[in-house]
């Protein structure tokens, strides 16, 4: 089987990501690329180093012919297909969406902490939430994705188990995040310049960030009564992103947890357990994987969760890839080994 696929906002570092691993799948075609700022230039003008790129230009969307597509990717930012693009394409083209615009289910939440009105929340039912090791089921099934957000896989990924299996009991979570620049796109931002993230280190969105109510929806949907606090924190350095997860005991060792992940998530190749090493991000840096490790405090009253993953892969694009994957029946795995970014 082979799927012609387009990408939209195939120049930003997420987009870029997933037009390089597409181009290496065995099973893909990249037929459109869509963007404003690069209308009219050639994939091999924008990316010099990539070879065998296809010989096409990125255009505007509105004047390509979807009829041969099978899946469409988008990379946008966060507002701009839900109320400027999905409107305009074919309702039975498969899509996986990589922004926020389809994550929350309550069109409050996301005009709150989005800050921009939904123009078609009615299509919000047609998506399911694609993290990848824990609805794998349902994206098999699904013809819309929505891709979840860095911040949000780094923590669901080991809080959902440890909450659906109740060995983790109702309580307050503490999630300390860190992430490279990368995270926050292509788009200028003073507070991003090298010259302020030199050498400096701080915390943002303290009490309004865009991936609180994506992390506090899932978690509610396996235990109503969790709560938890949520910083996250920008590195100086271009990608990978760290959460320190504090949980409380409830009885449980870290043996205990670390038995638990042993099993629960032993057929999974993109969740490494590294329960005999330092965590470090230059280990999932231009990954797809996700790295997991476990400690206890000094005094043993709280469990430490580490993890770790690229933000721009196993947080976006790759998931994106393996979501694809699983949807077409592809080899899991397809596309998202050995990358070199």
């Amino acid at each position: 089987m082979s799927l012609n696929v387009c990408i939209f906002g195939v120049s930003g570092y997420t987009g870029s990501r997933l037009l390089f691993m597409l181009n290496k799948h065995r099973h893909t075609k990249v037929l459109g690329v869509f963007g404003y700022s690069n209308i009219g230039k050639k994939l091999k003008e924008l990316f010099p180093k990539v070879s065998n790129l296809p010989n096409i230009c990125v255009s505007n969307y509105e004047e390509f012919n979807f009829d041969k597509i099978d899946l469409i990717f988008s990379c946008l930012p966060h507002g701009e297909f839900q109320s400027n693009v999905i409107s305009n394409l074919n309702p039975n083209i498969p899509i996986i969406d990589l922004s926020g615009d389809f994550r929350l289910n309550s069109i409050q939440d996301y005009e709150k902490f989005y800050e921009t009105k939904h123009k078609v929340f009615d299509l919000k039912k047609k998506f399911v939430y694609g993290l990848s090791e824990i609805f794998r089921d349902s994206i098999s099934k699904a013809k819309f994705i929505s891709n979840p957000g860095c911040y949000p896989t780094s923590i669901l990924i080991p809080l959902i188990p440890l909450l659906k299996e109740k060995i983790l009991k109702p309580s307050h979570i503490v999630i300390d995040s860190k992430s490279g620049v990368s995270g926050a796109g292509k788009k200028p931002k003073q507070a991003n310049l090298f010259s302020e993230l030199n050498n400096n280190f701080y915390s943002y969105s303290v009490t309004a960030h865009k991936h609180f109510p994506e992390i506090n929806q899932e978690l509610k949907k396996i235990d109503k009564d969790s709560s938890f606090t949520f910083i996250p924190h920008l590195l100086p350095i271009f990608s990978g992103l760290q959460s320190n997860i504090y949980i409380d005991r409830h009885g449980n060792n870290v043996e205990d947890i670390k038995d638990f992940f042993k099993k629960y998530f032993e057929k999974e190749q993109f969740i490494k357990l590294n329960f005999d090493a330092p965590t470090k991000l230059s280990d999932i840096q231009g990954t797809n994987n996700l790295s997991i490790n476990v400690f206890s405090d000094y005094e043993k009253k709280r469990i430490l969760i580490i993890s770790c993953l690229d933000n721009l892969l196993k947080g976006a694009a790759g998931q994106a890839i393996q979501n694809m994957n699983i949807m077409f029946d592809f080899d899991e795995t397809e596309a998202l080994i050995n990358n070199e970014f």
